[in-house]
């Protein structure tokens, strides 16, 4: 199941942030108003009226800073692109503070080189490296969900979504639709129990995934019934394959009690013929393979 989650900036949020996540908007926090404080205080002043503009676009940048900042403190990234984020906004805001006293006070030339210049351009650089850390983090979470929605929980095998895209996109024509089922398999879930089951599901898609190599494709459509794609047009290497595949079922051995079977119904695409046609011949091959007795293969007609 794919947890979401929403990202709020609330100034509520921050009762529920990290202890470390809260130590840095109140450092933040104390900074400015410690600083801004200190500079009005202790540097001679200048004439506002002759720097409302700079001051305007200088206190704007300052608080656009410090709403990025706490987006950063409100977001769940990974531990590397928020401690670059963080460390990079931080010392930006140190740097942008200071030029924002720079239109209002006569500050010292040590101020300018290392709390304006110095605190500012760092925190551009780590920022920009926090930026990409969070890219990178964004980019495995879009990959990791990519392949949640092909790959079965359960087996971690293909799953049905994957198997009809791959088969209804494929460009080779004809191809070949195997249905596997287990036989017996509610029986196996009452004897033995569902962990058992899960087991027994588990075991064999492992070993059915590992023979079907080249082009061949392999899923779970769901339940104890398995999807088979062969790009092949010769119905004879199918019959071939879908007898390796009953022995290799039979490879697996419940509870040292009985060995496990499949059934398999074949179809081959006819000219022209949609993929849900086709599987609707190999489902119908396989209700007879069950009919004349399980632990077989019949080819649709």
């Amino acid at each position: 199941m794919i947890e979401t989650v929403k990202l709020t900036v609330k100034l509520s949020n921050f009762y529920k942030m990290p202890l470390i996540n809260r130590v840095f908007s109140l450092a933040l926090l104390i900074y400015i108003v410690t600083f801004t404080a200190y500079a009005l205080d202790t540097f001679p002043p200048l004439n506002v009226q002759n720097n409302v503009y700079g001051f305007t676009t200088d206190f704007i940048n300052l608080i656009v800073i410090i709403f990025l900042f706490w987006m950063v403190q409100c977001s769940e990234l990974s531990k590397q692109a928020y401690i670059f984020s963080s460390f990079g906004l931080l010392l930006w805001s140190v740097g942008t503070t200071a030029d924002v006293l720079d239109e209002l006070v006569v500050q010292p030339y040590w101020v300018s080189v290392y709390f304006e210049d110095l605190c500012r351009t760092s925190g551009m650089l780590l920022t920009s490296y926090g930026l990409f850390k969070t890219m990178r983090f964004v980019q495995s979470i879009n990959n990791r969900l990519a392949r949640e929605l092909i790959t079965d929980d359960l087996t971690k095998v293909h799953n049905r979504r994957y198997f009809y895209q791959h088969a209804k996109n494929s460009q080779h024509s004809p191809y070949v639709i195997l249905i596997i089922d287990i036989d017996h398999f509610k029986a196996i879930n009452d004897e033995f129990g569902h962990d058992v089951g899960d087991l027994v599901l588990k075991e064999l898609a492992t070993k059915y995934d590992n023979a079907f190599v080249h082009n061949n494709k392999f899923s779970r459509l769901g339940g104890e019934e398995f999807g088979g794609y062969l790009p092949i047009s010769n119905m004879l290497q199918a019959c071939d394959f879908s007898q390796q595949l009953i022995t290799i079922a039979h490879t697996i051995n419940v509870q040292n009690i009985r060995h496990l079977t499949v059934s398999i119904g074949v179809a081959m695409q006819m000219p022209n013929e949609p993929l849900d046609k086709v599987m609707k011949r190999a489902d119908q091959a396989l209700y007879l393979a069950k009919k004349n007795g399980r632990d077989r293969f019949e080819v649709a007609s």
